[in-house]
């Protein structure tokens, strides 16, 4: 569980949307066209997901800490483009805070299967890029479903690291 309102809202209703998407595709079938486009359409939500997710987490921190600070936060890391990826989160804490971005490492490799979970944040950008360039993702629905439950691991140490 978040504690942020705002990003458990937007994890709680991409997960709303993907079961209604796997009872679709269960009931169209798995080779159906209508499957392959709501695969792809569910990268990209989970990736806009996870992007809105950590922004928000570390971005509401600081503008509750320093309001004054809210146009600089809103330009530079709520509407900058930066991709869901473990790098990108570590360089977001790292703007505002050393201290904090070296927790944040430090709790994430405390957890079980560091290097899968923080390899779920590349594979579903990889996979996203692929789908935005016209190239057919190679993950499976359900794979992604798995990688977008493990990119959130991550994102729930970002939302305890940023209390």
């Amino acid at each position: 569980m978040i504690n942020n309102p705002n990003a458990q809202t937007a994890i709680d209703d991409c997960n709303a949307e993907l079961s209604r998407i796997t009872g679709i595709i269960n009931g169209v079938g798995s080779t159906s066209p209508l499957s392959g486009y709501l695969t792809k359409y569910s990268l990209i939500r989970i990736c806009g997901t996870l992007e809105v997710c950590y922004k928000t987490i570390i971005a509401d921190y600081y503008e509750n800490l320093a309001p004054q600070l809210g146009k600089y936060i809103g330009y530079h890391l709520r509407d900058a483009s930066m991709n869901p990826t473990y790098d990108n989160i570590c360089q977001a804490i790292k703007r505002f805070d050393d201290v904090r971005q070296q927790n944040f490492k430090s709790a994430v490799g405390a957890l079980t299967n560091t290097e899968s979970l923080k390899e779920s944040f590349s594979v579903l950008n990889r996979e996203r890029n692929k789908v935005a360039h016209g190239i057919n993702s190679t993950l499976s629905f359900n794979d992604m479903k798995s990688r977008f439950s493990e990119a959130i691991k991550v994102i729930e140490v970002l939302d305890s690291v940023m209390l």
